[in-house]
């Protein structure tokens, strides 16, 4: 009877899954697993585009002098047909950032994060599944505008993926300084936008929506690396965006918050509003430095459970490690 019952429940969820048609069940789905399949394959298309940005890094590296084929006429140079030294400049900044902000940030609290955390805990679903699935779609702008950069007069941002000014603020600084490096502040502050949207839920999800009798204190390790990094992103990705509106704002409509009294671009000095370059650094690796943990605390409590159940034992030291993980996200604030 139970048996049947169960079978009945399921046909009508799956009746109700794809009522709403195509679009609405696997598209614009509110199905944190569906969602999770999203940035999964999303951030492996982009792990590919990273990967041949590194390539070209690699081949301009193993063969300085020999001609790029595989580019083609985007990135050559003048002699030889070797990659031009503004587009090798092109090609770094690139690669990081599709590697850190498109590929290992996002595979691992988006897709892991959507498609565990719930499985997990014993909840149906996020606690908000419509932000949910806004958090995959602002990620959207982020690529066609990074996308779009590349095909830009003067090409991608070239400043590095830290994008120091005066470098990345002055027009003139260099030809990736034009509209490519605006595309790329912009395209960093939409990745903000959906980290914050997903760390909120991901937080909210850990914290109310719990199986009855889970405390916090039986969670998988999985889900304590997934919850303290949800609560690094929720702190430190505000300060970064605001830095990414300050820097555009620099660009786009001559404020001075990171240029300083007498700044030069091309050996001319350039109007400046009294800022200091050395701010944006603060600002930057404020959020950037806790990105390095957001990147390996969701990774070290997989290899936790992941070791624990094919070991068939207990974690050893569960509570210490618990605390341990809380202890590097806070000394990840202090040490930027």
């Amino acid at each position: 009877m139970s048996t049947v019952t169960a079978d009945a429940h399921s046909d009508s969820h799956a009746e109700h899954a794809h009522a709403g048609g195509f679009l609405k069940t696997y598209v614009f789905s509110l199905d944190h697993k569906v969602i999770g399949l999203q940035f999964l394959f999303s951030t492996l298309i982009w792990f590919f585009i990273g990967g041949m940005l590194a390539l070209g890094i690699r081949w301009q590296l193993a063969y300085p002098w020999a001609p790029m084929p595989i580019l083609g006429d985007m990135v050559a140079g003048a002699e030889g047909g070797q990659i031009a030294p503004e587009n090798y400049t092109m090609l770094v900044t690139m690669h990081a950032t599709v590697m850190i902000f498109f590929v290992i940030i996002p595979i691992l609290a988006g897709a892991f994060g959507n498609f565990l955390i719930p499985l997990m805990i014993g909840a149906d679903d996020m606690a908000v599944p419509t932000l949910n699935m806004l958090s995959y779609w602002f990620m959207w702008p982020a690529f066609l505008l990074i996308g779009v950069s590349f095909f830009v007069e003067g090409g991608a941002a070239q400043g590095g993926w830290t994008s120091y000014p005066p470098l990345s603020v002055i027009l003139e600084a260099a030809p990736g300084s034009l509209n490519g490096q605006t595309l790329w502040l912009l395209g960093v502050t939409f990745v903000g936008i959906s980290s914050m949207m997903g760390s909120i839920n991901y937080m909210t999800t850990i914290i109310q929506m719990r199986a009855p009798g889970m405390t916090m204190f039986r969670l998988p390790m999985t889900i304590w690396g997934m919850f303290i990094t949800a609560i690094l992103q929720a702190f430190a990705l505000p300060v970064l965006t605001a830095a990414g509106f300050m820097q555009v704002a620099d660009r786009l409509l001559g404020t001075g918050f990171f240029l300083a009294d007498g700044a030069t671009a091309n050996n001319m000095a350039m109007a400046s509003g009294g800022g200091q370059p050395l701010l944006w650094q603060h600002l930057f690796w404020f959020y950037s430095h806790p990105a390095v943990y957001i990147m390996i605390l969701p990774a070290m409590g997989m290899v936790s459970d992941i070791l624990c159940c094919f070991a068939r034992k207990p974690l050893f030291g569960y509570k210490p490690m618990v605390y341990s993980i809380s202890g590097i996200a806070g000394l990840g604030f202090i040490v930027w």
